[in-house]
């Protein structure tokens, strides 16, 4: 991929990240989850971070690429696995980010999902992407039509379903970006993302019985995923996913690029470049 020739003109004092990226494995549950109790048949993946350690972290410039990697190992003894995640920092703000989910017993349950999960401040409320939409989508719910699409972080969340729970995902996106009208970051599946970008934490859905008890937090988590498993519903009493959308615990790679920008730049043709 092209390095892009203008670098990013970083604002004093103005913070892209709230939150660093971070695994993520899991979901919150929605009707069909708690029907076949995804808590008991997969609830390994809610805690995989409990007691997670850093084993090793290193840092090296690349003279060829004019970019300093960064690689970090992570251990999570609660699914006996190791994260890895390498950190291709450039000069123009530019970091590619490879992330290596490596299990010693793949003898588990199904992961819930497979990613990572950061937040970014409050204010990134408009929301650009490629791919599937503008409504929610799912590995096995992709009835959308691919395009390119804006709205509000506020409109990805769907108050209509019984009890909150897992909504405004998008698969298949080829990049998403996030901005406060003067800055932005915009991240760039290689090649395709899950995504999905709320104003409540994983915990926060499942917490409230009622979509009007949730804590609406200003900082928005963001979710730049491999994959998800599929919602299910053949009925919502028992019956899992079907087999072609779960995600088997196993070794995983994937990668994606992170940007900053500013109201100068356009996120599509950072994209693209």
């Amino acid at each position: 991929m092209t390095i892009p020739v203008a670098p990013f003109t970083p604002r004093p004092g103005v913070e892209l990240i709230h939150a660093p990226l971070r695994p993520d494995f899991w979901r919150a549950q929605i009707d069909n989850d708690r029907g076949r109790n995804m808590l008991r048949s997969q609830g390994i993946w809610r805690n995989a971070l409990a007691g997670a350690e850093v084993g090793s972290i290193s840092a090296e410039r690349r003279a060829q690429s004019s970019s300093v990697i960064v690689k970090i190992t992570t251990f999570l003894p609660k699914v006996g696995a190791a994260w890895e995640t390498d950190y291709d920092v450039y000069g123009s703000g530019d970091i590619e980010v490879r992330a290596h989910f490596k299990p010693n017993k793949t003898r588990l349950p199904d992961l819930v999902r497979l990613g990572m999960q950061m937040a970014l401040p409050a204010g990134f409320e408009c929301i650009t992407w490629l791919g599937l939409g503008p409504r929610e989508t799912y590995a096995d719910r992709k009835d959308a039509k691919f395009g390119l699409y804006t709205s509000t972080v506020s409109k990805q969340f769907y108050a209509g379903y019984t009890r909150p729970g897992e909504t405004g995902n998008k698969v298949d996106t080829r990049w998403v970006a996030l901005s406060n009208g003067k800055v932005g970051l915009v991240a760039v599946g290689e090649p395709l993302l899950s995504v999905n970008a709320l104003h409540y934490g994983t915990e926060d859905l499942n917490a409230a019985g009622h979509a009007f008890e949730l804590p609406r937090r200003p900082y928005i988590t963001l979710n730049l995923d491999l994959t998800q498993q599929g919602l299910g519903g053949d009925n919502s009493w028992g019956a899992w996913p079907h087999k072609a959308f779960l995600i088997p615990c196993q070794d995983y790679s994937y990668s994606f690029r992170l940007r900053p920008y500013d109201a100068n730049q356009d996120p599509q043709k950072l994209a693209r470049e």
